[in-house]
């Protein structure tokens, strides 16, 4: 084999191994990974099972490496986007959520105009195995931990365990709302005029405003 055949051949793996990640995240996310097969994986990638055992080895190695490629840019933007206001000198409530929110939002959406990544995100939590559980934990435990920590900063009055338990009111408000606008996704009564054409910046605002009135209510 020649340079140029050696190159190619090391291109044509490379795309393989993205168009399998690539659909991995839509079958997975459709599916569910239990019930997803690795050969619909293969057909939407255009590939077949013996690249999975190539790249992959095993049908749980490909899921660990589809949500870090799902989870890593959402959760790096998320984690920039908290440290710049944990750099502010002043910041308010309001700059703190759209640093949880807008990444999440804006980053989740797919070229299907739907949202797979959140809703791969929700089957994997709602069913938990070891693997995952990792790299929920390698992915989001410093996000967390600072997302609390600045809104403990913009709402001093509140106990740690409030922020904490408001924390996770709004992360579930995110995702929820999130999924269930996936036109992909189930048909939501009361949702169908908009789901398919909601826009991020509306749909950002509007759980910013949410979570903002929920968040500074107060707990008798």
């Amino acid at each position: 084999m020649d340079a140029t055949e050696e190159r190619t051949g090391r291109h044509d793996d490379r795309d393989t191994r993205r168009a399998l990640l690539h659909a991995a995240t839509f079958v997975f996310a459709d599916r569910g990974f239990d019930a997803a097969t690795l050969r619909e994986v293969t057909r939407v990638a255009g590939a077949n099972i013996a690249a999975v055992n190539y790249h992959f080895r095993s049908k749980d190695e490909l899921l660990r490496l589809t949500l870090e490629q799902c989870l890593g840019p959402l959760n790096a933007a998320r984690l920039g986007a908290m440290k710049a206001c944990e750099d502010h000198p002043q910041p308010t409530l309001r700059t703190v959520l759209r640093a949880i929110v807008a990444p999440l939002v804006e980053l989740s959406l797919d070229e299907r105009g739907g949202r797979a990544a959140i809703r791969l995100m929700l089957q994997t939590k709602a069913l938990p195995r070891t693997l995952t559980n990792e790299i929920f934990a390698e992915q989001f435990d410093e996000l967390h931990r600072l997302s609390r920590r600045m809104l403990q900063r913009v709402a001093p009055e509140l106990g740690e365990a409030q922020i904490a338990l408001r924390y996770e009111y709004i992360r579930g408000a995110i995702l929820h709302i999130v999924a269930d606008l996936d036109p992909n996704a189930r048909r939501m009564p009361g949702l169908e005029d908009i789901q398919d054409h909601v826009s991020n910046s509306a749909l950002i605002d509007d759980i910013i405003s949410f979570c903002e009135t929920g968040f500074s209510s107060r707990s008798d």
